[in-house]
């Protein structure tokens, strides 16, 4: 990946960050040893200023060629020049000579002299055997310490230079060990990703933050596992409830399409015969219509809607009750509740049809004239309601108790009831006790037959 990766980037902004402290430190080294030496050679013309004073006046007045020439040594030696003036007649030049420049200020000063950059030192001398106020000034060139200076900024480069390389060189390997871990695992997460296999878990392994970056990388794989798990159950679950869907319909359309051509092929037929026919054709639409209503229903509950509120219990069981036993009139059907009234926070529809399949149920494959029993139990002891219905039927064994809660399945016996259903009631029950957070089970009836309770949470 290069200079693009996390390594280059990470190499980058390290030797961005170095480069920045260097240069900051680098000037301010500079700046220092100019100051420090600026200092020094200031002390130094001031220092030659004290010791010529009096050597230079002496010389000017007793006219002494060997002082003066002792003075001009010492002052070449050091690169310095030394003039005495009163106003504009030079009295004494000595040291190196400078060419003609206008007279510096008093005190310290820098002029440019001919390119040459000079540090000058000037003072006033009151003798009243030379005439007067006489003008001291030294002076010396700059151009060895500016040189100097230059040269330890040069250095300074060089320097500053070489650590980043080095200093480059060490982050790029360094960062190549520090990302070894992280290039396994998306070596690994490739491997993952190329092979589909979401039950391979990646290795924990490396730096406490690779760790936790992998173990969530593992968890999210565990999630994305569980989703595509419930997703494949869910397309297969469609695709069957489609295909017994299917079958459930063409079930009653095929007899209503027969029933109906025997009718046509034989409009002789004797008028019972034909009354027969007839009532059988109205009992399959019948039973088409409840299939279309059921599976309207189900679908309207994997919808979970939202709009819920408190519903009394025992209103809505009186309610299913009363119309249970008006659908079947000669099946004895009972209901028990509390006196006062049975709170859930739920669906109102939902819940009636959850009850309604209950009861429905239980009518449906008990025996026939025999009893329906709906017992409602309110919250109690830390536990919520709960709604109990009994019949007097064959019951439902044991390995089937689970599997009549799926659309569309029957236990044996169902095929030859002469009141078959829709296939669809116990769904719908089992449906709507998930969207309202409560468990559906089945148990033995002191009535002889089953025993299905919804217990509601608390």
């Amino acid at each position: 990946m290069g200079l693009r990766g996390v390594r280059g980037r990470l190499t980058l902004g390290i030797l961005g960050v170095l480069a920045v402290v260097l240069v900051v430190a680098g000037v301010l080294v500079a700046r220092d040893v100019d100051r420090s030496e600026r200092q020094v050679l200031d002390d130094r013309l001031r220092r030659t200023a004290e010791l010529s004073r009096a050597t230079a006046v002496t010389a000017v007045q007793q006219g002494l060629p060997d002082v003066d020439r002792r003075l001009d040594a010492v002052l070449r030696a050091t690169r310095s020049s030394l003039r005495l003036a009163i106003g504009t007649t030079v009295l004494l030049q000595s040291g190196t000579p400078l060419p003609a420049h206008e007279r510096p200020r008093l005190g310290f000063g820098t002029v440019t002299i001919a390119g040459t950059r000079y540090r000058t030192y000037a003072e006033t001398l009151r003798d009243p055997g030379l005439g007067g106020l006489v003008r001291l000034e030294v002076a010396t060139s700059l151009e060895e310490l500016e040189s100097r200076q230059a040269s330890l900024r040069r250095r300074l480069a060089l320097l500053g230079a070489a650590i980043l390389l080095v200093a480059g060189a060490g982050v790029w390997l360094a960062a190549d060990l520090v990302l070894r871990p992280l290039r396994r695992l998306r070596a690994a997460t490739a491997g993952i990703e190329s092979e589909g296999d979401l039950e391979r878990a990646v290795p924990v392994r490396g730096p406490a933050e690779l760790r936790a970056l992998a173990g969530s990388f593992n968890a999210m794989l565990a999630r994305l596992a569980r989703s595509a798990d419930d997703r494949n159950r869910a397309l297969d679950a469609t695709r069957r409830f489609a295909a017994d869907a299917g079958h459930e319909l063409r079930t009653p359309l095929t007899s209503v399409q027969a029933t109906l051509s025997t009718i046509a092929r034989h409009p002789d037929m004797p008028a019972e015969q034909r009354e027969e026919l007839a009532r059988e054709a109205l009992a399959e639409q019948r039973r088409l219509v409840e299939l279309l209503d059921s599976l309207q229903a189900l679908a309207r509950g994997d919808a979970a809607p939202l709009d819920r509120a408190e519903v009394d219990l025992g209103e809505l069981v009186d309610a299913s009750v009363g119309a249970a036993a008006a659908r079947h009139p000669g099946t004895a059907i009972a209901a028990e509740a509390p006196p006062e009234p049975v709170a859930c926070r739920g669906w109102e529809p939902g819940l009636r049809i959850m009850v309604d399949n209950l009861v429905e149920n239980a009518a449906r494959h008990g025996r026939a004239g025999g009893r329906v029993r709906v017992t409602l139990h309110g919250a109690e002891n830390g536990r919520g309601p709960a709604i109990e219905v009994d019949d007097d039927g064959p019951g439902i064994p044991q390995a089937e108790r689970e599997r009549v809660f799926e659309p569309f399945q029957r236990i044996d016996g169902d095929a030859g009831d002469e009141r078959p259903g829709s296939g669809l009631g116990l769904a719908l029950v089992a449906q709507q006790a998930r969207l309202h957070g409560a468990a559906v089970s089945v148990a033995d009836s002191p009535l002889g037959g089953a025993r299905l309770r919804v217990e509601f949470p608390a």
